[in-house]
């Protein structure tokens, strides 16, 4: 169970999206100037350092680009060691994102290694790649279920982006996640309005808290769960934060975390740029 949750909220924060904003519906967004969203975070578990991430996203006209990293560190690495770079790029629709490629490199405990890549055309089902090959027999994921989803990455771009949400809430959101082996829902709801001050001072201003819920849909192997247990709500504060460009407003989670029988496991933001800028409220 501490495997797992540590991994749900590393798929939100890290880690998500609406069910009007997977590849398909929608026409092409307008044209628009390029704008980029840097974002450095670190994990916690107990207020041990467990890892860090970082995004590079970049929405240039009518496409974006995102590149990630995620690398553990610490105590986690002796129940999973880690270290992932993926990248993801597709179009910008009015109110969604459209996938395009997809592709992910992790490097686990003694060596282990795993490529996925996901290549999007049109509505049909997203074609995988994986080496070495998934063994789900069992407990497949069907091709009509992984349709109009989004891969994880293009799942945190699109949260992050603000693409879809609405004006006042940036957490009206499901997302319908494929990521190449498992099909997965994150769901986030809105749960007030806060003031939010980091205690590292990286931050000092309003914001939204959000919960999100993690549910399985398919590729999941049997009892990932004990019996009696569920993946644990997991809680962020948003914030709003303008781009240079018209019309572009990103919503950044600066803390995310859950509390388990673990203890809490957290995110924090330890760097946010705008268009190469530090925004109004965070700390140089």
């Amino acid at each position: 169970m501490k495997k797992a949750a540590f991994a749900a909220l590393l798929l939100f924060a890290g880690p998500v999206m609406p069910a009007h904003a997977a590849g398909g519906a929608g026409g092409e967004a307008p044209l628009q100037p390029a704008s980029r969203l840097e974002v450095a975070m670190t994990l916690y578990a107990g207020g041990i350092t467990m890892g860090h991430m970082d995004m590079d996203a970049s929405l240039r006209g009518g496409e974006y680009h995102t590149v990630s990293t995620l690398q553990t560190s610490g105590v986690v690495n002796a129940f999973w060691q880690s270290e992932i770079q993926a990248t993801s790029s597709g179009k910008l629709a009015a109110k969604n994102f459209i996938p395009g490629l997809y592709d992910s490199f992790y490097v686990g405990r003694a060596g282990k290694k795993q490529e996925v890549s996901l290549s999007y055309e049109g509505a049909s089902a997203p074609r995988l790649y994986a080496d070495p090959a998934y063994s789900t027999t069992g407990f497949e994921v069907k091709p009509d279920d992984t349709k109009n989803t989004l891969d994880p990455l293009s799942a945190i771009t699109l949260i992050f982006s603000g693409v879809g949400a609405q004006t006042d809430n940036p957490c009206a959101l499901t997302a319908p996640v494929f990521d190449g082996r498992r099909r997965y829902n994150v769901e986030l709801t809105k749960v007030r309005e806060v003031d939010i001050r980091l205690d590292s001072g990286l931050y000092q201003g309003k914001g939204v808290q959000c919960d999100a819920r993690y549910r399985q849909i398919a590729g999941f192997r049997p009892r990932v769960l004990k019996d009696n247990e569920q993946f644990p709500v997991i809680h962020a504060w948003f914030v709003s934060l303008p781009s240079q460009v018209a019309g572009r407003d990103y919503a950044v989670p600066v803390r995310v975390w859950a509390e388990t029988k673990y203890g809490v496991l957290a995110v924090l933001a330890n760097s946010v740029k705008v268009d190469g800028q530090t925004p109004k409220g965070f700390k140089p």
